[in-house]
């Protein structure tokens, strides 16, 4: 006699198909979702691995929207820190698909000496950030003024404050409250190894030769004039950006050297955060600025694609904006644009008129090396 098994219950079925559809919901909308934000297709396209040579502006290409945008373009930039932009042209440069030193300075000279493609994605104006309280008190003696008050952004009078520090004066003796018993400097990068350092020295010569380019017959006696203003800091710092913007940034770096576009993405990023800007954090304004251009120099038709994308891709620009830099000379989006939409105030440059016009780059790599004794000599 043959023995059936009875018919499985029609919920038993439902009951094992149930986890099922829901894995299968899932998966359709992680579809769905994939093909919305442009990626979808990456798995089965072919990704360039793009080697690039940078300092301070691999963030631009650290940042995770940006990595996103060019990975949909089936491109990934492998980035190597060079330890500042100064230092680019001692390494092999053109065995990269491209490199992007801080600032035009270098990034002439190793176009000059090794040729490449340049683009100009970007630009950022050379800057001193301080905490308010800082800025205030160079503002007793009107060394700083405030665009208004409350304002985020100061002019600063370079003479008079390079005055300060060759006249030994403490921040506690400027008689706003401060107990900081440390000389009024802003502390910079290293000159020998960052551009941001560099350039700070030849904003600190053009104010102190009554701005005027220290030029060939005048840069040595320049230079000696300026290195006592510089020891005053003993060892250099590294990323002054970084640790002025640290929680505890106040105790460690109260002014500091940076980039207009570091303390905008750091503006921009708080008040998404936050819906407050942190007006603790201000900007001091050179009344003869220094725009810094980091060119992108490309050695190979990878890296060129890097740059016609900066160049021209509407979502690599408009992060661009977002992450504070101006863009570049075929820009005509505005960042003002981008902080108006946050209700961020927007900082004006140049409203001094005056541009600071650095040394020749033999020239200013003669100042350099007086004034930091660079221990490998000065890349320019």
């Amino acid at each position: 006699m043959t023995v059936l098994d009875p018919p499985r219950p029609v919920f038993r079925r439902k009951r094992f198909l149930l986890p099922f559809g829901v894995s299968a919901g899932l998966a359709l909308v992680g579809v769905v979702a994939l093909f919305a934000g442009g990626t979808v297709a990456l798995p089965f396209q072919a990704v360039t691995v793009v080697r690039a040579l940078m300092a301070s502006k691999a963030d631009f290409f650290n940042d995770g929207e940006v990595r996103r945008i060019l990975m949909s373009k089936g491109i990934q930039v492998h980035l190597t820190d060079s330890g500042g932009s100064l230092e680019i042209s001692r390494d092999k440069a053109d065995s990269f698909d491209f490199v992007m030193p801080s600032g035009q300075v270098t990034a002439r000279r190793i176009h000059d000496e090794l040729g490449g493609t340049l683009f100009y994605p970007f630009t950022t104006p050379l800057v001193v950030a301080a905490f308010r309280e800082y800025a205030d008190a160079l503002g007793f003696g009107g060394v700083a003024t405030p665009r208004s008050e409350g304002s985020l952004y100061y002019r600063l009078d370079m003479a008079a404050f390079v005055e300060l520090t060759r006249s030994h004066t403490t921040w506690a003796a400027l008689g706003t409250g401060l107990t900081n018993a440390n000389q009024v400097i802003a502390q910079s990068p290293d000159p020998c190894r960052a551009y941001s350092g560099a350039a700070y020295v030849g904003l600190v010569a053009f104010a102190l030769n009554g701005k005027r380019t220290p030029t060939a017959a005048d840069a040595a006696e320049v230079a000696a004039r300026v290195r006592p203003l510089f020891e005053v800091e003993g060892q250099f710092g590294a990323g002054i950006g970084r640790t002025f913007f640290a929680p505890d940034g106040r105790t460690f770096a109260p002014v500091g050297v940076v980039y207009e576009h570091q303390y905008l993405a750091y503006q921009i990023r708080t008040k998404q955060e936050t819906g407050a800007v942190d007006a603790s954090r201000v900007l001091l304004y050179p009344d003869a600025h220094h725009h810094t251009e980091p060119w992108l120099i490309a050695f190979s038709e990878a890296g060129e694609r890097v740059g016609r994308l900066l160049d021209t891709d509407p979502d690599l620009r408009r992060r661009a904006l977002e992450l504070g830099f101006r863009l570049g000379r075929a820009g005509s989006a505005s960042l003002g644009d981008v902080l108006a939409e946050r209700g961020i105030e927007e900082p004006d440059p140049g409203a001094g008129g005056t541009e600071t016009f650095l040394p020749r780059s033999e020239d200013l790599a003669a100042m350099i090396g007086e004034v930091g004794r660079c221990p490998s000599g000065v890349p320019l």
